[in-house]
C-alpha cells in the first residue's frame, strides 16, 4: 500500500503547478480542473490500495482533531451563510480535500528515501516553474502560447511585466516557488552534509533558478519570505554546526539571489514596488488646457496644454512602453464617447516626476460640426489611460466644430468607460474586520468574502474573483470564530509538529527546510490566502504532512518507517 501512497504523493507534487484553465469534467454547479483530477486520481489509487491491503492508513496524527474540528465548523458556517451556501460548500470540500491530502503524505512519505524524492520532486518542478517564468518576462512568443492554457494573458504593474509562468497569478506562482525555495535549502544542506558535492552543485543551481523566478513575480511578500527562509535556516546551522560549508552555501545563495532582484528592474521601478502597494500612485497628470476651443471640421489642428507629472514615474515617449499625451472626443451633453481613442502626441523630451512640460498637441476633430467637449489624456501605449485609474482628475474643453460638414457617418457614441477599481488590502483588511463584527459566530461561508465584501468595503462594483488578501481574516470573515478558533488550534498543532521535527533530527537539514516553508506560508499568508487556491492548498498539505513525518524520525538515520 505504501507504494501507491507514495505515488499518489508524487503525482501531486508533479501535478500542483500545471492546473489548466479549463476544467476536465463540468457538473452541474460543479466543475473538475486538471489538479482536482489528478487529487481524484491519488485518492482513488489511495481506496483501492486500502481494499487490497485490508489494512486501514495511520490517520491519528498531531493534526488530525485541529484539521476535522475545522471542517466541522466550515460545514457549520457553509449551512448557515447567508450569502452562498454552495460556494461556502465547495469551499469546504477543498478543505477537506486538502486534509486527504495531508494524510496521503503523512502516510506515504515513510522513509528518508522517500523524502528526500518528494523533496528533490518538488524542487525539479520548481525550475521547471521559474524557468517558464523568466521565459515568460523575456518575452518568449511559444512560451507565452503556451501558457495560455493555464492563465488569460500576462500580468503587469505599470509596464512592467510580472511573470507567473503556469500558475493563474504571479503572487501565486510566488507563494508557490518561494515554499519550494525553502524545501529546497534544506535538501541542499542535506546534500553537503552526505558529501555529495555534486548533487549539491545541481541543488544550488537550482534554488538559483528558484530565486530568480520569484524575482521576475514582482511579488514583495516572495522576496520577504525568501530572505527568512536563508536567514532560517543559515541561523538553524550556524547554531548546531558553526560556519561549515552549509551555512556558507545559503550565504553564497543568498548574495546571488540579492544581486539577481538588484539587476532585475531600474532603480527607480523597484523603489516605487517596495514602497506603493499598487500602481495607483504612479500614473497621475495635472492637464492646464483652453476650456473653449474653436476648430475645423476635418482637419488637424494644433492646440498648446501644460502636463504636470504629479505621479511617480517618468514619462518617456521613445522608451519600451511610451507615453503620449491624447484624448477622447465627447458629446456636448451626457458621458459617451464619440472616439475614445485620439490622436498620439509625443512629449519634447522626458517629464520626471514634479516637473512639467508644454507639448502642442496635434488634435483631428470630428467631420461633423457643431458642439462637442473634449476630455484631455495621457496613455501609457497597451497598458493604460491616466483617465481610467484609481482618483483620476479629468479636464474637460468645450470645443465648438465650425466648416461644412463632411462625407462621414453618423457619428456612433460608446458608454463612458469605467473607471480601474483596486482596493488596496487596508480596505480589504477593513472589509473582513466588519464583516467579522456583522457575522461573528459564523461569518459569511468559507470563501463568501469574496462575494460580499462590496458594501463592507463602500464599493459599488467590487470584483467577485478579490480575496481578502489575509489567510487568518479570510478563515474569520467566512467561518467566524468558531473557525477561527479552529484554524488557530491547527496551525497551533502544525507549528508544534515543525518544532518537533527539528529536536526529533538534532536539526536535520530536511526538517530545517520543511520548518523554513511552513515560515514562508505563515508569513506571507498575512497579505495573500494559501487556502484559496488548489496549487498552493496542495504544496500547504504536502508541507504539513512531510513536517509530521519528520516529527516521527523519517529524517534519523535509521528510521525506515512511520
Amino acid at each position: 500500500m505504501e507504494i501507491a501512497l507514495f505515488a499518489g504523493v508524487a503525482l501531486l507534487t508533479l501535478a500542483a503547478p500545471f492546473e489548466l484553465t479549463e476544467p476536465l469534467v463540468r457538473l452541474p454547479h460543479q466543475s473538475i480542473s486538471s489538479l482536482e483530477t489528478a487529487v481524484l486520481l491519488a485518492f482513488g489509487a489511495w481506496a483501492a490500495a486500502i481494499v487490497a491491503s485490508r489494512r486501514l492508513p495511520e490517520w491519528r496524527t498531531p493534526l488530525t482533531l485541529p484539521w476535522v474540528a475545522l471542517l466541522a465548523a466550515m460545514f457549520v458556517a457553509s449551512i448557515a451563510s447567508p450569502v452562498s451556501r454552495v460556494n461556502a460548500l465547495h469551499m469546504t470540500g477543498r478543505l477537506g480535500a486538502a486534509f486527504g491530502v495531508y494524510l496521503l503524505t503523512v502516510n506515504g512519505v515513510t522513509t528518508r528515501a522517500r523524502l528526500r524524492a518528494i523533496l528533490s520532486l518538488a524542487v525539479l518542478i520548481g525550475v521547471v516553474v521559474s524557468l517558464l517564468a523568466i521565459l515568460e518576462y523575456l518575452g518568449v512568443a511559444p512560451v507565452l502560447a503556451w501558457l495560455k492554457a493555464f492563465r488569460p494573458g500576462v500580468a503587469t504593474v505599470g509596464a512592467q511585466v510580472r511573470a507567473g509562468g503556469p500558475l493563474q497569478y504571479p503572487t501565486i506562482a510566488s507563494m508557490y516557488l518561494e515554499v519550494v525555495f525553502a524545501l529546497g535549502l534544506g535538501l541542499l544542506v542535506a546534500e553537503i552534509d552526505q558529501s555529495r558535492a555534486a548533487r549539491a552543485a545541481v541543488v544550488f543551481l537550482a534554488l538559483v533558478v528558484i530565486g530568480d523566478g520569484v524575482v521576475v513575480t514582482f511579488t514583495r511578500a516572495g522576496l520577504i519570505t525568501m530572505a527568512a527562509s536563508l536567514v532560517f535556516v543559515g541561523g538553524m546551522r550556524a547554531l548546531s554546526r558553526g560556519a561549515d560549508g552549509g551555512l556558507r552555501a545559503v550565504a553564497a545563495l543568498a548574495v546571488i539571489i540579492a544581486a539577481l532582484f538588484a539587476t532585475s528592474r531600474s532603480a527607480q521601478l523597484t523603489w516605487l514596488r517596495l514602497t506603493t502597494e499598487g500602481q495607483e500612485s504612479w500614473y497621475r497628470a495635472a492637464i492646464d488646457a483652453p476650456s473653449d476651443l474653436e476648430l475645423p471640421t476635418g482637419q488637424n489642428a494644433m492646440v498648446p496644454i501644460t502636463v504636470a507629472n504629479t505621479g511617480r514615474i517618468e514619462w518617456d515617449s521613445q522608451g519600451d512602453s511610451p507615453i503620449f499625451v491624447s484624448y477622447h472626443w465627447l458629446q456636448a451633453e451626457g458621458d459617451r464617447f464619440i472616439a475614445f481613442e485620439g490622436a498620439r502626441t509625443p512629449l519634447p523630451s522626458r517629464v520626471a516626476a514634479d516637473e512639467r512640460a508644454r507639448v502642442e498637441v496635434r488634435v483631428h476633430p470630428p467631420r461633423q460640426p457643431g458642439r462637442y467637449r473634449l476630455e484631455w489624456d495621457l496613455v501609457q501605449e497597451g497598458r493604460l489611460w491616466f483617465s481610467t485609474e484609481p482618483g483620476a482628475v479629468r479636464v474637460i474643453s468645450r470645443a465648438t466644430v465650425a466648416g461644412d460638414e463632411l462625407e462621414a457617418p453618423l457619428l456612433p457614441t460608446m458608454a463612458p468607460v469605467k473607471p480601474t477599481v483596486r482596493p488596496g488590502r487596508l480596505t480589504l483588511w477593513r472589509a473582513a474586520a466588519r464583516m467579522v463584527e456583522a457575522h461573528p459566530l459564523v461569518g459569511v461561508g468559507p470563501d463568501n468574502f469574496r462575494l460580499a465584501y462590496g458594501p463592507y468595503a463602500g464599493l459599488a462594483s467590487a470584483d467577485p474573483r478579490m480575496h481578502s488578501n489575509n489567510m487568518y481574516l479570510e478563515m474569520l470573515a467566512g467561518g467566524g470564530v468558531l473557525a477561527g478558533a479552529a484554524f488557530a488550534w491547527l496551525l497551533w498543532s502544525a507549528a508544534r509538529a515543525a518544532a518537533a521535527s527539528m529536536r526529533v533530527t538534532a536539526g536535520g537539514a530536511a526538517a530545517a527546510g520543511i520548518a523554513a516553508a511552513a515560515i514562508a506560508i505563515a508569513v506571507h499568508a498575512t497579505v495573500d490566502s494559501f487556502l484559496s487556491f488548489a496549487p498552493t492548498y496542495v504544496l500547504f498539505s504536502l508541507t504539513l504532512g512531510c513536517a509530521v513525518a519528520c516529527a516521527r524520525g523519517v529524517e534519523t538515520r535509521f528510521a525506515n518507517r512511520v
